[in-house]
């Protein structure tokens, strides 16, 4: 699994998945590769989930086929089903 660092959260993430983030807004977006790590030219599916960030908290916005399991209070692991 990957590991990625945004303020105060830490979210765990399979290594077919990639990320994006919008520091302007303040959003997270996940989508998942659907080819293999041989592949010259990445092909890519669906969003998964967008991650929004305020100052209350998170707010997740699940796209597809996504868990979400919260291992502690900043801590989340997601896995594409």
């Amino acid at each position: 699994m990957k590991k990625l660092l945004i303020d105060k959260y830490t979210f765990y993430y399979e290594k077919t998945m990639i990320y994006f983030y919008d520091q302007r807004y303040h959003n997270l977006l996940f989508i998942k590769r659907i080819n293999d790590d041989s592949a010259k030219i990445n092909e890519y599916d669906d969003p998964q989930i967008i991650i929004n960030f305020a100052d209350d908290g998170i707010e997740f916005h699940p796209n597809w086929n996504i868990k979400i399991k919260n291992i502690s209070k900043f801590e989340y692991v997601l896995t594409p089903e």
